[in-house]
């Protein structure tokens, strides 16, 4: 018999135990790709996002030997070894890095954040937000249908598009195993609040106006991996790839607040604009993930029916407020 040694298990639990204060931020407001890593590189936890950007499955990321075997980064050019990111004493921050894995290269900014235990590296929690150019939004339609699919006025993709995508979603999901978190899709309804007010008041021209700066504020708050759509005169719908409805109600809310926040003007003429939103999960491998998009649209008008500026979620069986608070209503004497 051979001296062969055979490498044991990591006990990466005090990794886990330093990574328990980002738990609730990684689960409920990153909507980009993270993963943790220990000091050999392997992979112990992962999100949706890494697993549907890589193109595999968690449990695999998780078998393989190191994450550069999924991988490989470097700065224009020139190779950045993940030993380096393994061995940081400090957090660090990429504003342009590229990725290359079997799924294709694309472009990120990179957090990168290391824990110590009694001076050593013990492990890095890697986050990766893409932001890969992309003209189809994360989906793949060709350039030569690009244009049918396209609304003029916002720019985003239209209802056809939405009809493509939806199909081009579920034949990527089919092709992954059951269970694997990278199924899990959510989908937002929104409207402009009093729209046809602003057309009374202030004339078509600054509707048009108010309905593309709308829609670039929902494009930019959201990942390169999403996909936004104009569907209605001044309604608009996102898919959120890879993302529970959890992660779509923290979106849907960063896009609320933001087209809140920002200044409308149009001729000189500041036009106070807001946005009722509504969520749910979407099973794009149903017989019919139309019924999905209905629920959020019932969420939608559950938002406009108390008070508008505000998100709402059907989890399925019911209604409920996101953020806000339904106020009981007063029996009539």
């Amino acid at each position: 018999m051979g001296n062969e040694t055979v490498a044991m298990p990591r006990d990466n639990s005090a990794l886990l135990q330093h990574f328990k204060i980002f738990e609730d931020f990684a689960k409920g407001t990153v909507l980009d790709a993270y993963v943790l890593l220990d000091v050999d590189g392997r992979v112990v936890k992962a999100n949706q996002q890494a697993s549907a950007m890589l193109k595999v499955g968690t449990k695999q990321m998780m078998k393989a030997a190191s994450f550069e075997d999924l991988l490989k980064f470097n700065i224009e050019g020139s190779p950045l070894p993940l030993k380096d990111l393994l061995s940081l004493q400090n957090f660090r921050r990429e504003d342009m890095i590229n990725g290359v894995s079997t799924a294709g290269e694309n472009k990120f900014v990179m957090l990168a954040y290391p824990f110590h235990e009694v001076g050593q590296v013990i492990g890095t929690f890697l986050i990766l937000r893409e932001i890969t150019g992309e003209t189809s939004q994360g989906s793949k339609l060709t350039a030569s249908t690009t244009k049918a699919r396209t609304d003029m006025l916002s720019g985003l993709f239209n209802r056809s598009g939405l009809e493509d995508h939806l199909k081009e979603r579920k034949l990527a999901i089919e092709a992954l195993p059951e269970g694997d978190g990278a199924r899990i899709h959510s989908v937002v309804m929104m409207d402009i609040d009093f729209f046809k007010k602003v057309n009374d008041t202030y004339g078509h021209p600054a509707g048009d106006y108010v309905i593309k700066t709308v829609a670039q504020l929902v494009k930019t708050s959201c990942r390169q991996s999403d996909s936004a759509f104009r569907v209605g005169g001044e309604e608009f719908v996102v898919v959120f790839n890879a993302t529970p409805v959890e992660g779509a109600l923290v979106a849907a809310e960063k896009i609320r607040s933001t087209v809140q926040a920002y200044r409308f003007e149009f001729e000189g003429k500041h036009i106070p604009i807001t946005i009722s939103i509504g969520a749910a999960s979407l099973d794009v491998t149903a017989a019919d993930p139309h019924v999905d998009i209905t629920r959020a649209d019932a969420a939608l008008y559950f938002s406009k029916q108390n008070g508008r500026n505000r998100v709402s979620l059907h989890d399925g069986v019911k209604l409920q407020p996101h953020l806000w608070v339904l106020e009981p209503k007063v029996a009539a004497a």
